[in-house]
């Protein structure tokens, strides 16, 4: 007896197709992500990929669409400066690995790719304008340009410690934790 299997939405399969894209890119990146290898783990012909998506930047810009929506979620959390090295740099974590792997690609798209730099930018100024308003939450007494900078600094830090992880001593070392919550108390004030 054959089991068959429910039939799919569009939207179903528009999400197989961005899910099997970002575990492609997890493992290759974009450019080695191949159309064929993208459409046999989403369980699709590559001709139906095309129904869904007239380009493989389609599907990219899908794929940023959706981790800027993931960001978005966790925004408060970035923010709160308690356990802030931990919550965001441990190691164990395989969600935070494959941030930091999609985050360094998709960055990497946008500097190769005037439609994918579109998007990056446009994601960029969504986070920016929701860290601010959580910000102003946080500190209202704060105005918009020095909630602006703390963010940017923030960023800087977290961007920073994502580009040079393979180079960080781990686990963090009693003095570099001491440096890092003296950064963290400048940037986000009691």
């Amino acid at each position: 007896m054959r089991i068959s299997k429910q039939p799919c939405s569009s939207d179903q399969r528009k999400q197989r197709i961005i899910d099997a894209t970002e575990q492609h890119v997890l493992i290759k990146g974009f450019h080695k992500a191949s159309m064929s290898e993208i459409a046999k783990s989403a369980e699709l012909s590559v001709g139906q990929i095309y129904r869904y998506f007239a380009h493989k930047d389609d599907i990219i810009c899908a794929l940023v669409e959706q981790f800027t929506q993931r960001k978005l979620q966790f925004m408060a959390s970035f923010l709160d400066k308690k356990d802030w090295l931990d919550r965001h740099f441990t190691e164990s974590s395989l969600d935070n690995n494959n941030m930091r792997i999609m985050h360094a690609e998709i960055k990497a798209e946008a500097a190769r790719n005037p439609v994918i730099s579109i998007i990056y930018t446009e994601s960029h100024t969504l986070l920016q304008k929701r860290a601010i308003t959580i910000m102003k939450q946080l500190y209202p007494s704060m105005d918009e340009k020095e909630a602006m900078a703390r963010i940017e600094m923030l960023i800087t830090l977290k961007e920073g410690l994502l580009v040079r992880w393979d180079f960080q001593p781990r686990p963090f070392s009693k003095e570099i934790r001491q440096m890092y919550n003296q950064i963290l108390d400048t940037i986000l004030p009691d």
